[in-house]
């Protein structure tokens, strides 16, 4: 399964880890390294945020026992310089030997997590590196002699990893249980490997035949993989979990509680991650943006190209699963339907571009944040490279589409050495269209003009057009709220629509509706007139409202112009 070539690490001076533990519930895994050293300081740095995952992530929280000693034991002195580096007074030694130990409490794609039955490392959350040097790394693992390793680095021995610098090493997970089973296929005479850690597992057969089709759409366009075998690593643990992170040589997808895996929507939500995990290997991995070439783990690495290292990705995760026949056309339409959804019912839209979001990704990427005030790298970014793909086709009379883009993005050496630019990706899709983009850039993608002309022109040209219907929760549709339930009862107002009868009445986010006509409040009707009551920030507040005859959060759907597909839906089907 792994590689044992190991003459790429001659001349390469090696960090040696060991890694142990002893009580497995108390979750802290302790770490040992060797690090060589060159002068009387030796500055050592922890990661600072991890990639796929464009904020800081603060690993340094989980450290204790941080300590530095020379070879012969005795206590070096050392000097915290921020959250993240440490600098080591050597004493002129040749090696310092690093411990301490690092609280692996949290399980999902991007963790480090440690438990009675299973080990599962992220070396980026927790590995050091010197930086003024690329070393290479060997680790060594204390393993019961009944686990099963997964890793896609190469191995030495049962228990033994090695990578050639901490680039490497950072961008390889690994796992080990007694509880893994592995199941494996073939594309494009390249191995893929599906590596199940959970209690319930998936049909076998319907799983190996879905990912090697939308495998193998994956080469359509790119011909190769920048990779000598592929590693899906799945965690399916007992508690709610929905998360994907990309590796240049493995996935690891965390889905949860396990049992969910039967049901035909999580089964399928998994297809999606898979997919998209998958692409991530040619779009970021290799495909990356000049920002990030190479990755700084010392802080944030801005970029304003999110619409493209998520966005693209994002988009084809869902069109290679409906191009490799696993997802139907009703399937399809549904996701995109739903994507549209999300872009309309987010009034951010016309506040931050795409762009400009995804440079904030770095301050609130990944919560809601203030309301109105950001979009959705992964959503607007998809709905944007839709259009891209749809304006490629019409200007070549359907010979040519985005798929030529990444492929020359994907071939053009420059860009693989230095990264590509927003101009390089234009001028990239200008290439292949042989027209101008000049004003969808800066109007949608860098700009915040309305999305929605170009959707309908798009789907009209594929003999599609895109209808609304009202949303039958009355709440949502003629009071213009989102909004959850807390234990008692009351409503908890989650966003609000700008001038909606809600926002006329003075509800905000956060707000707890507790009677509406001196009633406990029924989110199953709603009359058009009444007497509401509610608490912002612990003041009991009340208000008439009066509904205005609009509806709010109208749901988009897609269908066909007519009873037959247009003759560009099927050459766009087929590609």
């Amino acid at each position: 399964m792994h590689w044992q070539d190991n003459s790429y690490l001659v001349g390469v001076m090696m960090v040696r880890y060991s890694l142990t533990y002893q009580q497995p519930h108390r979750h802290f895994i302790s770490f040992e390294a060797v690090f060589p050293v060159h002068g009387d300081f030796l500055e050592l740095q922890l990661p600072a945020w991890r990639p796929g995952r464009y904020e800081l992530g603060n690993f340094a929280k989980n450290l204790r026992g941080v300590r530095a000693t020379s070879p012969d034991g005795e206590v070096l002195p050392i000097q915290k310089l921020s959250k993240d580096r440490w600098r080591i007074e050597t004493g002129g030694q040749d090696y310092v030997r690093w411990n301490y130990e690092y609280y692996a409490a949290e399980i999902n794609a991007g963790s480090t997590f440690l438990s009675q039955d299973l080990v599962y490392v992220n070396p980026v959350n927790c590995f050091f590196y010197d930086p003024s040097a690329d070393n290479g790394y060997e680790i060594s693992l204390n393993l019961p002699m009944d686990y099963c390793l997964v890793t896609s680095l190469r191995t030495e021995g049962r228990d033994v990893l090695l990578a050639s610098s901490f680039d490497e090493l950072a961008d390889s997970p690994f796992m080990a249980s007694q509880d893994i089973v592995t199941w494996e296929y073939e594309s494009n005479n390249v191995p893929f490997f599906i590596h199940i850690w959970g209690k319930t597992l998936p049909e076998k057969e319907r799983m190996l035949k879905e990912f090697r089709a939308f495998t193998d759409v994956h080469f359509q366009i790119f011909d190769t993989i920048p990779c000598d075998q592929y590693h899906f690593m799945f965690l399916f643990p007992d508690i709610p979990v929905r998360h994907g992170v990309e590796h240049q040589k493995s996935t690891v997808i965390a889905m949860g509680p396990s049992a969910g895996i039967l049901e035909e929507n999580r089964y399928n939500e998994l297809l999606g991650i898979s997919c998209h995990e998958l692409f991530h290997t040619w779009n970021v991995k290799y495909i990356r943006p000049a920002e990030m070439k190479p990755y700084d783990f010392t802080r944030e690495n801005y970029a304003a190209t999110g619409y493209v290292y998520e966005g693209v990705t994002t988009y084809y995760g869902d069109l290679l699963l409906w191009r490799s026949g696993v997802f139907s056309d009703t399937q399809f339409f549904a996701i995109l339907a739903s994507t549209i959804r999300q872009h309309l019912d987010n009034e951010g839209r016309f506040n931050l571009s795409v762009a400009d979001s995804s440079w904030d990704t770095w301050l609130d990427g990944y919560v809601p944040g203030v309301p109105w005030r950001k979009v959705s790298i992964y959503n607007e970014g998809a709905l944007l490279t839709f259009i891209c793909d749809i304006g490629i086709m019409k200007a070549t009379d359907m010979q040519r589409s985005l798929d030529d883009v990444m492929k020359l993005l994907y071939n053009d050496k420059g860009i693989i050495e230095s990264g590509y630019t927003a101009r390089d990706y234009q001028l990239a899709m200008e290439k292949v269209a042989g027209i101008s983009f000049v004003d969808l850039f800066a109007n949608c993608f860098h700009g915040t003009a309305d999305y929605l002309p170009y959707l309908k022109e798009a789907l009209q040209w594929l003999g599609l057009e895109l209808n609304f219907v009202t949303d039958t929760d009355l709440w949502h549709s003629k009071l213009g709220i989102r909004y959850s339930k807390d234990a008692g009862g009351n409503i908890v107002v989650e966003g609000v629509m700008p001038g909606c009868p809600a926002d006329r009445a003075g509800l905000w986010k956060g707000d707890i509706i507790t009677k509406v006509n001196g009633a406990a409040p029924d989110t199953n009707s709603l009359p058009d007139q009444f007497h509401i009551e509610w608490q912002s920030y612990g003041v009991d507040r009340k208000a008439e409202i009066k509904t205005d005859g609009r509806t709010y959060y109208d749901i988009p759907g897609i269908q066909p112009l007519s009873d037959q597909r247009s003759f560009q839906f099927w050459k766009f089907r087929q590609k």
